[in-house]
């Protein structure tokens, strides 16, 4: 999981500066919750993490309307890690 959060922060393949990111941002987890941080992180994807999604079809006369349709694991972990890392650069600071 941590490896998934590093290769979705990475940019230009420095990875070590993602891992800096990921540890500066472990560290004030750790400092604010006083937890284990890697269990917030955790939950944190887990409660982001989909498990239905949209997928437009298109029927026999032309129009278009919206399926669900169910996630994977590792397509809905992906999602979550991508809404997470958006949403934290979204925020100031």
């Amino acid at each position: 999981l941590v490896n998934m959060v590093v290769n979705r922060i990475m940019k230009d393949g420095k990875k070590s500066l993602a891992y800096q990111i990921l540890y500066r941002a472990v560290k004030k987890i750790q400092q604010k919750t006083e937890t284990n941080p890697l269990l917030v992180l955790c939950q944190a994807i887990r409660r982001v993490t989909p498990n239905i999604g949209v997928k437009t079809r298109r029927n026999k006369k032309g129009s278009t309307r919206k399926v669900p349709i169910e996630i994977g694991s590792k397509q809905g972990r992906a999602l979550a890690i991508h809404w997470l890392l958006e949403a934290s650069q979204k925020r100031p600071g």
